[in-house]
């Protein structure tokens, strides 16, 4: 029995920790999956969990927050008692170089960390990032990008960093097309054409480009802004000074995505440089939505350079404009695309991705 732990440092709402959920509840034959929780007092999917049918089988193990060498002490014990034997961690910072101390002390020789974030300048954040990748080079801890566009970031500044192969996001693609048609047969027949934005409200996203393109569009729709973060109240801000409905547009953070997504009939996703993967392009696809989306590496890399999906580049609000009147006034476009994203979809389903892991740590 091979016997799997997947860290987080919190679960927060957002596409590493459903990749860490995912990933936890893929069980291959004569695998056990655990999935630790370094922070009990950040879990915004305890009451999903608890509930929820998909998660029941999921071995969910929180602790309260610790630090220092008993951090340590706490680590070897938990990975000794279970006898792990491959490590995934899904942050990458101090606390996760403890985590790989522990378990390399408690004999743990696979260890790998998905490497999420990108980099885009120098700075004492991103110089102290780069010297920890290469103590984990040091280390033979396995680092997998979850795509190019990181994985390039990184060797821009230093070109000495060991990378293993990139291993994209993924979600059970089945399941998750299963969740969305149970939803679909809810919606109201003949209501407006909704656009979508599934994200964190944060500076890594752009929701502000999609406001102002979405208060000029001369086409009769919904705007739906799902998620919260430290942006909404600026964002409400931009959204009240355009005189549109901040009540029906901004709906915070919800759990149940296939469900939100069963309302909508285009996604957009407009966002930045630091953009690392987005995730919800994936579930955007598998929900079968035309997909608009900013032109930076790491939407470009997972809509296949626009094969299966329009790329707007970065603030351009009158190409978001035409971009969307266009695709609002054309069911055959927005066919066309939903096809095309279709195609597209195979490479990001988990139980492929899941397999690539396995590979990797038999390398």
């Amino acid at each position: 029995m091979t016997i799997n732990f997947h860290i987080l440092d919190g679960i927060k709402i957002g596409g590493i920790e459903n990749l860490a959920l995912t990933m936890s509840r893929e069980g291959m034959p004569m695998e056990k999956n655990y999935l630790i929780n370094l922070n009990k007092n950040i879990n915004n999917f305890s009451n999903d969990i608890s509930t929820k049918n998909k998660y029941k089988n999921l071995n969910i193990i929180s602790f309260e927050r610790r630090r220092g060498i008993l951090f340590i002490a706490f680590l070897i014990k938990l990975f000794s008692k279970n006898k792990a034997h491959n490590v995934i961690i899904y942050f990458n910072n101090i606390t996760s170089l403890w985590v790989v101390l522990g378990a390399k002390i408690a004999g743990v020789n696979n260890l790998a960390i998905c490497v999420q974030n990108l980099i885009e300048s120098f700075s004492i954040k991103n110089l102290k990032l780069i010297f920890l990748m290469r103590i984990f080079n040091m280390l033979n801890v396995k680092l997998v990008p979850c795509s190019y566009a990181i994985k390039n970031s990184f060797l821009n500044f230093n070109k000495n960093i060991i990378f293993s192969n990139v291993i994209p996001n993924c979600i059970n693609v089945k399941s998750f097309q299963n969740e969305v048609q149970k939803n679909i047969k809810f919606r109201k027949i003949n209501s407006p054409i909704t656009i979508m934005m599934v994200a964190r409200l944060d500076e890594i996203k752009d929701q502000e480009t999609l406001l102002r393109a979405y208060a000029k569009i001369n086409k009769k729709c919904n705007l739906i802004l799902v998620g919260d973060g430290n942006k909404r109240a600026y964002l409400e801000g931009i959204a009240s000074e355009l005189g549109l409905d901040i009540k029906k547009i901004f709906v915070g953070s919800k759990l149940d995505i296939p469900a939100m997504l069963a309302e909508a009939d285009i996604f957009a996703f407009s966002t930045t440089l630091s953009e690392g993967f987005g995730i919800a392009l994936i579930e955007a696809m598998a929900a079968r939505l035309p997909i608009i989306a900013t032109d930076v590496p790491a939407c470009r890399e997972v809509l296949d350079d626009g094969k299966a999906g329009i790329l707007i580049p970065k603030g351009r609000v009158d190409l978001w404009i035409n971009s969307l009147n266009e695709i609002i006034s054309s069911s055959t476009k927005r066919d066309y695309y939903i096809e095309k994203s279709a195609q597209n979809l195979k490479k990001y389903d988990s139980k492929i991705v899941k397999t690539k892991w396995l590979k990797l740590f038999k390398e």
